[in-house]
């Protein structure tokens, strides 16, 4: 992180003080990982975990399959 970019963030935070002191409505803060589509980290863990309880159950799902059609063939 630069010093300019450092120097803005300050900016900014003084900003939203002296309005949320004064009464005044703030704008909105808008993470620029959200403003640009980039997943954070708890976004990326919680889709991988979907992903791996998707997987169990899909495996779950076709041994059951594969169980009962192999009791239902003939010997």
């Amino acid at each position: 992180m630069s010093y300019r970019d450092d120097e803005k963030r300050w900016k900014r935070i003084q900003e939203m003080l002296a309005a949320e002191a004064s009464g005044k409505t703030m704008r909105p803060v808008v993470s620029q990982r959200t403003l640009f589509g980039i997943p954070s980290n708890v976004e990326q863990a919680i889709e991988r975990i979907v992903a791996e309880d998707e997987a169990e159950r899909r495996a779950k799902r076709n041994n059951n399959s594969a169980s009962s059609s192999e009791s239902d063939s003939p010997e």
